[in-house]
């Protein structure tokens, strides 16, 4: 199966895509290869770009808080398994505290960074980080690959509380999702309400499926149109009809 994630607020959007652009950077990070550690600085740019705006830190605490909030209530609660409800209540509290020990907002270190700022703003013109153009950033990357790892894990580091405090929230979020099993008439699928509470969409597809799900909804509506893939169908709704499990998250 092919899980699509569609987030119904700007929060969960935030964090849907750092959890993309995290994903990536650790995976480009453990790779030796000179050409994989430009591609986790550049990847680490585009997390400072997403993140320049918002207070990402103080949002997932109230986030994580109110989560915390919720649980307490079902402690001693005889229909509540208290043994995995005791592990979450903390893991939230770990990631909280955590998260308000990490000193100023998320990534600003880094913007402060002379180095760093300079290779990012000649990473914004094509073919701008090439050797004749920048030969710092090329003694860089002809380092051994253990030193240039070690001084990405650094740039990372402070990061890493607010990044596992991400997982927290996302992890308890999908958790919490009810699964329906429907089928899209002629890949077209409208549900008059989607909940107030809801905050993230997951629809499922068999990866046999030559299909891609475009995902339109709010708190009153709805509405999935499941496309054809290929250059010469694009954009065309699929013909035929699509069973598809549709899991809305509301944690």
């Amino acid at each position: 199966m092919i899980t699509y994630d569609y987030p119904l607020n700007a929060q969960i959007r935030m964090l849907l895509k750092l959890t993309h652009l995290f994903d990536r950077l650790y995976s480009y990070v453990g790779q030796d290869n000179p050409n994989a550690h430009h591609a986790a600085l550049m990847t680490l740019f585009e997390v400072l770009d997403i993140t320049v705006r918002d207070d990402i830190k103080s949002d997932l605490i109230m986030a994580l808080e109110r989560q915390r909030q919720a649980l307490i209530v079902l402690r001693d609660n005889p229909k509540v398994d208290q043994e995995p409800l005791e592990k979450t209540l903390a893991e939230l509290e770990l990631a909280v505290n955590n998260c308000q020990q990490t000193k100023g907002k998320f990534g600003e270190y880094l913007r402060n960074h002379e180095w760093l700022m300079s290779v990012k703003q000649r990473s914004t013109i094509p073919g701008g980080l090439c050797d004749f153009d920048a030969p710092p950033y090329h003694y860089w990357l002809m380092q051994h690959a253990q030193t240039r790892r070690q001084e990405l894990l650094n740039w990372i580091g402070p990061m890493e509380s607010t990044w596992q405090a991400m997982q927290v929230q996302l992890s308890l979020l999908k958790d919490s999702g009810k699964s329906q099993s429907l089928t899209a008439v002629k890949g077209a699928f409208q549900q008059a309400r989607v909940g107030a509470e809801a905050k993230l969409l997951r629809v499922q597809l068999d990866e046999s499926l030559a299909c891609t799900p475009e995902i339109s909804a709010n708190k009153y509506m709805l509405n999935i149109r499941f496309l054809q893939l290929g250059v010469s169908t694009r954009g065309n709704v699929y013909n035929d009809d699509v069973p598809f499990n549709l899991i809305t998250c509301s944690f």
